[in-house]
């Protein structure tokens, strides 16, 4: 009995120091944002906060604090080159991270600014390179098939009050072949569904079984990458076959993308995803092409992208990956521009190996269209095009993003008949999904009029004029064009009210017709010039003294507006 009770020690003994061995070889990934991209999201956060979008703004700025993973030191069987393999999202905008191991004595091991070499355009994965001569052990992989209720361990750093904090998980395969097309970019790939602890900041960290051949007891069977909402102890795992999917797609020497031969393939690869889906044109749209992205284009790009990645973009917001959410509506802008349109590739105008960017021409017809390229993240990506401005996101005609909440018009109506004066206007106005909108006007007048006197028994018919306060509530249609950041807003209106003056009141009807020019200059804020023709019947309710049966007020109008 003794020595059994030994045994079992010494079993708990390995098992323990094998876990803590782990801590040596899994590792706090932090991505380095750069400057543009902090300045970008800072800008941002304080235009959508400024817009009421506070939960937005709030996903915004906290990104741009800086996020964190976990990760996994690998060597590559082919160059036995050491990586750290983690998930694409913890990576994203970034192109260097900083590699942290927390040891089991607490002491910590850094590498600053590692590259990020590659990315799986499919699959959420990516591996950085760590510095030649890196003392880090490196866990394997095993090919050892695994069932429902096989014992697995998860090991990483979920945020603990905001900071990495060390956890080992133990838990089962739920299911060993979960088939989840949305997760993997509708490959045939099946995941690996767990019950073992995954946290925020667990992404990217292994999927472990025992494995007494292997150094530290344990052998990688998936890399930890998503986790079901409203589910209980639902994980999910790339299997770890996936890792050597992506390492062999990517030369080992980074120079050898770097040739037009591969710019050209890239370039050619974009025109066949654009006839496919945003899920497929997501791979070659640069995160340098979200920088470009200002608040008020990214309204405009909710409102002109398709409902599925309208949709996709709302669900990366909400679990906190804003930059991937624009990437996508990007995406999905570029695929319906060159999808339908014949292009076909041209020529590799320009290839600069020292910046890594190179210019792309395509044709359709006798048109031709620029393309800026760079690499990123161990790809050639989009980084503009001259069909797809960041700035200009929905294109010139009919628009279906004009529209503002509140705005407010002061005006002048220079008559163009007798029957009043120069008057002057104050309207609020609002717009209903876009093409229709109503106000409230008021306006001072000074009308002419007939009063009824009797002189010696003679009834005299004396020329006169009143001042009125008009307010009049209007409905209206218009369609806006837009030309740039200008519109032009031709529109008309019918309107009723009441007119109210020291001893004259009534009643007024009409339509109204002209054209808006606006400049935008924000989200839903507008500056106006309105130049239009204005027709109204005004009729007193007692016509006894005044004589204005049907009077008519036939006006030029003219105003400014900004909207708020």
């Amino acid at each position: 009995m003794k020595k059994q009770f030994l045994t079992f020690l010494s079993l708990i003994l390995a098992f323990a120091a094998s876990a803590q061995n782990l801590r040596e070889t899994v590792a706090i990934v932090r991505p380095k944002l750069s400057e543009t991209t902090q300045t970008f999201l800072a800008d941002f956060s304080k235009s959508l906060r400024g817009d009421g979008f506070h939960a937005a703004a709030d996903v915004l700025q906290n990104y741009g604090k800086g996020s964190f993973g976990t990760g996994f030191a690998y060597r590559d069987k082919h160059n036995n080159r050491l990586y750290i393999i983690t998930n694409r999202h913890v990576v994203e905008q970034a192109d260097r991270v900083d590699i942290e191991f927390s040891l089991p004595d607490n002491s910590t091991k850094r590498f600053d600014a590692c590259p990020v070499v590659g990315v799986h355009d499919d699959f959420d994965l990516a591996f950085i390179a760590l510095p030649e001569g890196a003392n880090v052990p490196a866990l394997e992989t095993t090919d050892q098939s695994i069932t429902d209720g096989t014992t697995v361990f998860t090991a990483g750093f979920p945020a603990l009050e905001d900071r990495p904090s060390w956890q080992f998980g133990q838990g089962i395969v739920s299911n060993a072949n979960a088939l989840i097309k949305s997760l993997t970019n509708s490959k045939e790939l099946p995941l690996i569904q767990h019950t073992a602890q995954v946290d925020a900041g667990s992404s990217g960290g292994p999927l472990l079984i025992r494995d007494e051949q292997a150094a530290t007891g344990y052998a990688v069977i998936g890399i930890n990458t998503w986790k079901a909402a409203g589910r209980e102890n639902t994980n999910f795992a790339i299997p770890a076959r996936a890792i050597d999917d992506l390492l062999q797609n990517y030369p080992s020497n980074t120079q050898l993308l770097l040739t037009r031969d591969e710019v050209s393939k890239r370039a050619t690869g974009m025109l066949q995803a654009a006839q496919s889906s945003y899920q497929a044109m997501m791979p070659f749209v640069s995160y340098q092409y979200v920088s470009n992205i200002s608040a008020d284009t990214f309204y405009d790009l909710v409102i002109a992208a398709s409902d599925p990645a309208t949709d996709a973009m709302e669900s990366c917001f909400e679990q906190g990956s804003p930059l991937e959410g624009i990437r996508i509506g990007l995406a999905d802008i570029i695929c319906r521009q060159f999808s339908g349109k014949n292009y076909t590739f041209s020529t590799v105008a320009s290839l600069d190996t020292l910046t890594r960017k190179a210019e792309v021409v395509y044709t359709a017809g006798n048109k031709s269209i620029s393309t800026q390229w760079m690499m990123e993240q161990g790809r050639w990506r989009l980084v503009d095009a001259e069909n797809v401005k960041a700035s200009n996101i929905e294109p010139n005609g009919i628009s279906k993003s004009y529209g503002f909440g509140t705005s407010v018009y002061l005006g002048l109506i220079s008559p163009l008949n007798n029957a009043f004066d120069l008057s002057y206007s104050l309207a609020f106005k609002r717009t209903i999904l876009t093409f229709v909108t109503y106000e409230i006007t008021g306006s001072l007048l000074k009308i002419n009029t007939e009063k009824t006197e009797w002189e010696d028994l003679n009834e005299v018919i004396k020329p006169g004029t009143q001042n009125v306060f008009d307010i009049d509530f209007n409905l209206g249609g218009q369609l806006p064009v837009k030309c740039g950041p200008i519109y032009l807003v031709p529109y008309a209106k019918v309107l009723g009210g009441l007119y109210l003056g020291s001893d004259l009141t009534g009643i007024d009807y009409g339509f109204g017709a002209g054209v808006e020019v606006a400049y935008k200059f924000g989200y839903q804020n507008y500056v106006f010039i309105n130049l239009g023709y204005l027709g109204k019947k005004m009729k007193p309710f007692d016509d006894q003294e005044y004589r204005m049966k049907s009077k008519t007020l036939s006006g030029l109008a003219c105003s400014i507006g900004i909207s708020f």
